[in-house]
């Protein structure tokens, strides 16, 4: 059998379902539970028992996940909140894999146990991705706001580690950490992996703007490789948004291109994690439909007011998106300052 690399198998599966107008990739929030409560965290306003207690069971998820499969995703991601906290979480896992999805699972590593990481290394997922946001106990559990949360998460990683597990380490860059990141750098790259800083925050899915009050200043982000103004798309720091649509669209970033599908705990297709409605309950509806009607409401967007978004010349190396507007301002359209100083100074540094 011959093979092939595994950016050409994505490449061409990818290119393969544009044409089909097929999705490739599914986020799927399998929980909003999350046993920290991070002060950046936009889901954390759903971590309690009231949303939680709705959330899908096994049945249903292994339901949806029939469905997607026959949407015809390959990349499915499972997410949260952190998943590794439902009962199910081995048992849907395992469903998953038998499917043939390839799996990556997004973790705090504070809820790995030595039965997950055991399963794990028998069936190993694609990746592990891991958000760790300090490497001492003090700033750790002040960002995690949970007591003994350090010990529990770094004996995760240990426990991933150990057993060589594929593995990536995220780190979320706020004001609280932003001093701690060389030590963080040290950490991750002593196993053996890129130090991988985000300095992106969006307000809480209920609007409050508390993680968006976190976020460290322009100078600060153009400063984080070593020399000013340098920023390296495969950091994470930029990701400038696609200009393949007219003007006055609304939307100009990947959503519109249809690759991919959220769906939330309850069953629920969206058009992105900032964006939560219009929603489709995909117990009830074809997937495919589904996605096509959220398609449709996305690439029919126009600007409805004067917004400053719409005629600036810069709009393409801005990382700010009408999901984070809404978030942070309530609108679609108006610009989060935040987002408008960073792309300034990005392109002044780009000019000189």
């Amino acid at each position: 059998m011959q093979e092939i690399q595994y950016k050409t198998f994505s490449l061409k599966t990818h290119k393969k379902n544009w044409h089909l107008k097929s999705p490739n990739v599914c986020q799927f929030e399998l929980t909003f539970k999350c046993g920290l409560h991070c002060k950046h965290c936009y889901t954390d306003c759903y971590n309690r028992l009231g949303s939680t207690r709705d959330e899908l069971g096994t049945k249903e998820v292994k339901f949806i996940l029939d469905k997607i499969h026959n949407a015809g995703v390959i990349w499915l991601c499972f997410t949260g909140g952190d998943p590794l906290t439902r009962k199910d979480f081995l048992e849907i896992y395992a469903y998953a894999k038998n499917k043939g999805f390839i799996v990556t699972v997004f973790t705090n590593a504070y809820s790995m146990t030595e039965g997950i990481a055991d399963y794990l290394k028998k069936s190993p997922p694609f990746v592990i991705e891991i958000t760790l946001n300090a490497v001492t106990q003090g700033l750790y559990e002040k960002i995690s706001q949970v007591k003994g949360s350090f010990e529990k998460a770094m004996a995760g990683i240990k426990l991933i580690t150990q057993r060589r597990l594929p593995i990536k380490i995220k780190t979320q860059v706020i004001k609280d950490n932003f001093a701690e990141l060389g030590r963080i750098r040290e950490f991750v790259e002593k196993l053996g992996l890129n130090f991988r800083p985000s300095v992106f925050l969006q307000a809480r899915l209920d609007g409050n703007l508390m993680p968006s009050s976190l976020r460290i200043s322009a100078q600060e982000v153009l400063s984080l490789n070593g020399k000013k103004g340098a920023i390296k798309d495969d950091c994470g720091l930029l990701s400038p948004a696609l200009a393949s649509q007219p003007a006055n669209n609304l939307f100009q970033c990947a959503i519109g291109g249809g690759d991919g599908v959220h769906i939330d705990p309850y069953g629920n297709l969206f058009p992105c994690i900032c964006i939560r409605e219009p929603k489709i309950n995909v117990l009830k509806e074809n997937v495919e439909q589904a996605r096509n009607k959220i398609l449709t409401w996305v690439r029919e967007k126009t600007f409805t007011i004067n917004s400053k978004c719409k005629t600036c010349s810069i709009r393409n190396n801005c990382s700010s998106c009408p999901g984070k507007a809404l978030l942070e301002t309530g609108s679609l359209e108006r610009p989060v300052e935040w987002f408008c100083e960073l792309a300034k100074a990005d392109h002044l540094y780009k000019c000189q």
